[in-house]
Order: structure tokens, then C-alpha cells, then sequence
């Protein structure tokens, strides 16, 4: 096994043991901050990943213009997806989703390797698994629900993470 897998499953297995232990997070931060701050520090993290994107988008156009227009328009679009799902979430903590997923996209692809058939759609599937368990998980455990929208929020952050993953990597010389 190598190191890409065990940082895998390490990542996944926190995920899984921090879920139920989420809301009380949530509970002693509101203590000692006002929901608006807390509102506040997750808008911070939303700009932080658009900063990030933007950043990737700039660095596309420099030095890989072949994958600037395709990296800017999927981006793009996952970013309008996911605000639009968010208008109608009744928790502002959702969009957490798309970096912890990106995260685990990324840790998936790279485990997986770019040599194997099919790397991202299998990258992309296994983090769909992984946050459609995590989501079910989540619907047996007290003060937590399952809702169908984080579970594509989940694939939306995984998608996320192979687009970063894929921007960064060398284009292959035919």
C-alpha cells in the first residue's frame, strides 16, 4: 500500500469519525462567536476557495493556455451549480462540502494515478461512494440528517478537486 492510499483512508476515516461530533462544534463556537461571525468565517473559506480557483485559472492561462478555457468554464460551473443548491440550504455550513470533497477528489486521483484506465470517472465514483455512505451515515446518527443535496454537494467537491488535480498536471506531449 502505498502512501497516496493510506492518506486515503486516513482523510476518510476522519471524515467519518469527526461527522458525529460536528454539531457540537457548531454549539461551542456559536458560545463564543454570534452565528454571524461563524456565517462570516464560512464565507471566508467560500472566497478562500474561489481565491484558490482563480489563482488556478490565472497560472492556467500563463503557462497551459490549452487548459485555461476548459478549467475556467468547469469551474465556473460547478461554482454556479453549487451556489444555486445553496440559496435553498437551510444551513450555511453546507458549502463546507466542496473543499472537504475536493480534498478527498484529489487524495483519490493522485492514489489512483493517471496510468491506470479511467482515473478520474474512477476517482469521481469512489468519492460519490464515499460521501453518499458518509451522507447515509450521517441519517442514523442523532442531530444529523441525509439530505440528497449534500450528497451532490460531496460529488461537486470531488469534481473540484480532480479539476484542480488535472490543471496542475503536466500535459502529456503527443
Amino acid at each position: 500500500m502505498t502512501i497516496s492510499w493510506i492518506l486515503v483512508i486516513v482523510y476518510t476515516l476522519f471524515l467519518f469519525i469527526v461527522t458525529p461530533f460536528l454539531p457540537d462544534l457548531i454549539h461551542f463556537v456559536s458560545k463564543y462567536w454570534s452565528s454571524a461571525s461563524v456565517a462570516h468565517f464560512v464565507l471566508v473559506v467560500e472566497i478562500m476557495i474561489s481565491i484558490l480557483l482563480l489563482s488556478m485559472s490565472g497560472w492556467l492561462f500563463i503557462f497551459k493556455r490549452s487548459k485555461f478555457i476548459p478549467f475556467l468554464i468547469s469551474t465556473s460551473s460547478i461554482l454556479t451549480i453549487t451556489f444555486i443548491i445553496y440559496q435553498f440550504l437551510p444551513n450555511p455550513y453546507e458549502f463546507t462540502h466542496l473543499p472537504e470533497y475536493g480534498i478527498l477528489g484529489f487524495l483519490l486521483i493522485n492514489a489512483i494515478g493517471k496510468n491506470t484506465k479511467n482515473p478520474y470517472l474512477r476517482s469521481l465514483l469512489y468519492t460519490v461512494l464515499i460521501g453518499t455512505v458518509d451522507e447515509l451515515y450521517q441519517g442514523i446518527l442523532p442531530n444529523r440528517s441525509c439530505t440528497w443535496y449534500d450528497i451532490i454537494l460531496n460529488a461537486m467537491g470531488g469534481i473540484l478537486g480532480l479539476l484542480i488535480f488535472w490543471g496542475i498536471q503536466k500535459t502529456e506531449k503527443t
